[in-house]
């Protein structure tokens, strides 16, 4: 038997490289739940960094690049400084600071990538990326009040940018408002049909209101625009068996072994495949 209640929430946790004047990264990526929630998350693609110290007469182009590549490389104390080097010599440049509140809060600095985001906002009141950023980071917090008006000002901003709905129905869902969550949700998912975030979050929400084939629905479609994720294929298995379908669960749950073999969602795909047998 499962239980009528699947309370599982996703974050938004894409990171994009928008081509702006320079590169920037755009989103923010958090894990915003505890381990035993789903967590969604894009790999990071490494690329060649700059491990050498900023000079203080680099070029702040040239610093903001270098702090691109060492983010990618995974280099985050090499990535701060040199964004800090950037800025300490053009101070206001709102995709910059967007970019060092990314680094902060993939160090778990959440107060700091905060303030960062606010101070973008500060230099550039309609970055979306932003403001929905700090909705993110309040989020990450647990402070839901300002999460949510974080997302509702970056609807304001760009009603048309997807993510701050997911990020909408996250608060939503965790504030027990399903329906809402599921509208917010759908509204994502309608504006990018292809935001496999959007698929997860709405899928799980509808197998949390108990509709299992909705969710086994959008969460086939999550698989389908990220089939190496594991987060997405144990849901789809456990949509699966919420509809009592044991054979494709079974199928879904294996692969999660594959692809997490030592992480939570292969212990957690490990303990359903354990219920399933005889």
């Amino acid at each position: 038997m499962w239980p009528p209640s699947w309370n599982l929430r996703l974050g938004i946790l894409g990171l994009a490289v928008v081509p702006l004047a320079l590169t920037l990264l755009a989103f923010i990526e958090l894990a915003l739940v505890p381990p035993e929630r789903i967590i969604a998350g894009t790999p990071l693609s490494v690329t060649a960094t700059v491990s050498a110290p900023p000079t203080p007469t680099a070029d702040p182009g040239r610093l903001y690049v270098a702090a691109l590549q060492a983010f990618d490389a995974g280099e985050l104390e090499s990535a701060e400084l040199l964004v800090q080097a950037a800025l300490a010599q053009t101070p206001r440049q709102a995709n910059w600071r967007n970019t060092l509140g990314l680094i902060l809060a993939r160090q778990g600095r959440q107060t700091e990538a905060a303030e960062a985001f606010q101070a973008a906002l500060d230099d550039d009141p309609t970055l979306t990326e932003a403001q929905y950023n700090l909705g993110a980071a309040y989020d990450a917090m647990r402070d839901t009040t300002r999460a949510l008006a974080a997302y509702q000002a970056a609807i304001r901003a760009d009603p048309e940018f997807a993510p701050a709905y997911v990020g909408l129905g996250n608060v939503l869902q965790d504030q027990g408002e399903l329906a809402q969550a599921l509208a917010a949700y759908e509204k994502a998912v309608a504006l990018d049909p292809d935001l496999a975030t959007a698929r997860l979050n709405l899928g799980v929400a509808f197998a949390n209101s108990g509709d299992w084939a909705s969710a086994v629905k959008h969460l086939e479609r999550a698989v389908v625009l990220r089939p190496d994720h594991a987060a997405s294929r144990y849901s789809l298995g456990v949509a699966y068996l919420g509809l009592g379908q044991t054979e494709p669960a079974v199928r879904e749950l294996q692969v999660v072994l594959t692809l997490d073999p030592t992480g939570t969602w292969g212990a957690q795909a490990t303990q359903q495949l354990a219920r399933i047998a005889p």
